[in-house]
């Protein structure tokens, strides 16, 4: 079983112009709502690459609900702790002629001590033996900066496989549970080595570091440049095709669930490489927040090159 986890979820309002004129009325060409959040994002890319999940978090007020059912929709099993505020609603806006998005992230909910104790109950109480948990994005407000370091000791201490996809704090702290699996981009590697990591050798030798601190895969993504990725058996480097890029949105999350999808089918670790590097590329080949599709992915995989890197 595949568990997610998205503790600040998000309904996603997208929308798309042809410019962006300030202090002017624009009009919307295209416009659609989403379920999002990093957890969630995993469920979606899970259900289209032919797998299933159970999606787990907190949900509240009239979007919790109508996020909720669009979970539903798309065939993806949401087994939410519910919490007394509204959960956020973000807003994605994508200039066409431009090229440019921006996302506008709302504050979000306040979460209170009783609501996260259910929140852990709740999770102790399922069948984590053999499953894999997989947690990130930003915590919401009343929780602690240690909240994903206790759900990864919770959960593995149960027989479960943790992977983490978080940044700042949230993943410092994370680490020290020593999760199954990391995804960070190269910014927040960045931000949690506090170096400026600008050569594949430097990003190795941290990618390696952490390992060593227990993390048994480490995977990097470095957007248009692929995918690092280090565990026991070595180093790999995998180098995506180049593709006419739409959107940048759920990229890293669909990755994750290609590695995790192929991971949990017992495929060799240079497959399931290979298939989140395709996977993530997939996904910017969709507009919005529409992730990757299967037949994009069946059709990049192949071409993915994959490179050993020597240890350092």
């Amino acid at each position: 079983m595949i568990y997610t986890i998205t503790l600040n979820p998000a309904l996603d309002h997208y929308v798309e112009l042809d410019t962006l004129r300030v202090d002017d009325a624009n009009r919307m060409r295209a416009e659609c709502l989403y379920a999002g959040g990093k957890g969630i994002d995993v469920s979606r890319a899970l259900h289209r690459l032919g797998g299933a999940s159970i999606a787990l978090g907190f949900i509240g007020g009239h979007n919790g609900a109508l996020l909720t059912e669009l979970l539903r929709r798309e065939g993806i099993t949401p087994h939410f702790t519910p919490i007394a505020q509204e959960t956020r609603r973000d807003i994605i806006v994508n200039v066409r002629g431009a090229r440019r998005q921006t996302m506008l992230n709302a504050r979000g909910p306040l979460v209170s001590r009783r609501e996260w104790r259910a929140f852990l109950e709740h999770l102790a109480a399922l069948e984590l033996r053999d499953a894999y948990v997989v947690m990130g994005g930003s915590l919401p407000r009343g929780l602690p900066p240690e909240a994903y370091r206790d759900i990864i000791r919770l959960v593995q201490r149960r027989g479960a496989l943790a992977v983490l996809d978080a940044d700042g704090r949230s993943l410092r702290e994370g680490l020290r549970a020593r999760p199954f699996a990391i995804k960070p981009n190269v910014n927040e590697l960045r931000r949690l080595t506090h170096r400026r990591l600008s050569s594949e050798g430097a990003l190795l030798r941290t990618a390696q570091a952490l390992h060593r601190d227990g993390v048994e895969v480490v995977l990097v993504s470095r957007g248009g440049k692929g995918l690092m990725a280090v565990h026991g058996g070595g180093a790999l480097s995998a180098m995506p095709p180049r593709v006419a890029v739409k959107s940048t949105v759920g990229a890293g999350d669909s990755c994750v669930a290609g590695f995790v999808l192929r991971h949990a089918g017992g495929k060799p670790f240079e497959d399931g490489v290979r298939y989140a590097t395709a996977a993530g590329t997939a996904a910017t080949l969709s507009p919005g927040n529409e992730l990757c599709r299967r037949e994009d992915v069946e059709r990049i995989a192949p071409r993915v090159r994959l490179k050993e890197l020597s240890l350092l």
